[in-house]
């Protein structure tokens, strides 16, 4: 390294003349937007994104229809077990995720017993409160 010359800092051309204070300026015109392969200016205006997205929306509602046969198949027993079970985890989820944003803040002895009350409390408000109205709404 020699001593007392100075290299030119990051993004900025080497004084010839000029004054260090010139920097090179490499962003986009604002008034063009990137021309796609198709000549599009959007993706979502391309041949490839309207096949790609037709294609994933029909395997989508495929889904969803098979999912609404095979649950309307069921005879209701079967059906009030399913939402149950739903309900269940949905309550139980919540309950943790709430748990989990206070757990930190809890001493030890409350979080040996904060688990289980919480595990308790998700499953009693999921199977005595949340699944009869579900049941209540879905079959008729």
């Amino acid at each position: 390294m020699t001593a007392g010359k100075r290299k030119p800092g990051k993004g900025r051309f080497p004084s010839k003349g000029g004054t260090e204070d010139e920097v090179f300026d490499a962003s986009p015109d604002k008034n063009s937007a990137p021309i796609i392969a198709d000549g599009a200016k959007d993706l979502r205006d391309t041949e490839a994104w309207k096949k790609g997205k037709s294609s994933v929306t029909g395997a989508w509602d495929r889904y969803l229809k098979i999912l609404r046969d095979s649950f309307q198949n069921m005879d209701r027993y079967d059906q009030e077990v399913l939402i149950t079970r739903f309900c269940y985890v949905i309550s139980i989820g919540i309950s943790g995720i709430i748990l989990s944003c206070f757990y930190g803040l809890l001493p030890a002895m409350v979080r040996v017993l904060a688990l289980p009350i919480v595990l308790a409390g998700g499953w009693y408000v999921g199977s005595k409160i949340v699944a009869p109205a579900m049941i209540a709404r879905i079959i008729k």
